[in-house]
C-alpha cells in the first residue's frame, strides 16, 4: 500500500537539466524570430512603397502631370499627401522601421546614380533599418546588382529603392 501512495518528484538535478535545456532552446530560437520580424518589417515597407508608386502613377495617368514635387523627406504637411490621398488606401509617410520615406519626382534629379529625364520620373526610397542612406549606385550594365538576400542580418540596413514603379534595390 505504501508503494501506491508514493509520487514521483523532480530531483534538483533534473530540474537544473530541464532549465538548461530550455535556456539553450530559447537561445537558438531568438535569432530565428528576430530575423522573421525583420523580414516582415522589410516586406511591409516594400508594400507601402508599392502603394506610393501606384498612387503616383495613377495620379499622373488621371492628371497628365506629376503631383507636387516633394524632393526628399515626406511629412504630413506636404501637399503631395492631399493630391494623392484619393489614390491611397492608407497614408504612411514612415517606413516600418519608423523613418520617413524619401520621394523625388521630376526631371534632373540625381539619386542612386540615376538622373531622371522626364517630369514624370520618380524615385521612392527607404533607408533601411537604421535610416541611413547606404551609398549604393545603380549600374545599368548590371541591373540585378541592387538585389540582395536577407539571410545576412547586415542586409536589413540596405536601402530599398523604387524607380518609376520598378524595384531596383530590394531583397530577391
Amino acid at each position: 500500500m505504501n508503494n501506491l501512495k508514493r509520487t514521483k518528484k523532480f530531483t534538483v538535478g533534473e530540474l537544473l537539466l530541464s532549465l538548461a535545456l530550455l535556456s539553450v532552446l530559447i537561445a537558438l530560437l531568438i535569432p530565428i524570430f528576430s530575423r522573421a520580424r525583420e523580414r516582415a518589417t522589410m516586406k511591409s515597407t516594400i508594400a507601402d512603397m508599392k502603394n506610393w508608386g501606384e498612387a503616383i502613377a495613377c495620379y499622373m495617368a488621371d492628371h497628365s502631370v506629376a503631383p507636387t514635387n516633394p524632393q526628399g523627406i515626406i511629412n504630413y504637411k506636404k501637399s503631395i499627401l492631399k493630391e494623392l490621398s484619393p489614390y491611397l488606401n492608407s497614408i504612411s509617410v514612415f517606413d516600418w522601421w519608423g523613418y520617413p520615406f524619401r520621394i523625388w519626382i521630376g526631371k534632373g534629379i540625381s539619386q542612386y546614380g540615376i538622373t531622371t529625364i522626364s517630369d514624370k520620373d520618380f524615385i521612392i526610397a527607404s533607408f533601411g533599418k537604421y535610416g541611413i542612406q547606404d551609398g549604393w549606385k545603380y549600374d545599368p550594365e548590371n541591373p540585378e546588382s541592387g538585389f540582395f538576400e536577407t539571410k545576412n542580418r547586415e542586409n536589413f540596413k540596405k536601402d530599398i529603392v523604387l524607380w518609376n514603379n520598378k524595384f531596383i534595390r530590394c531583397p530577391k
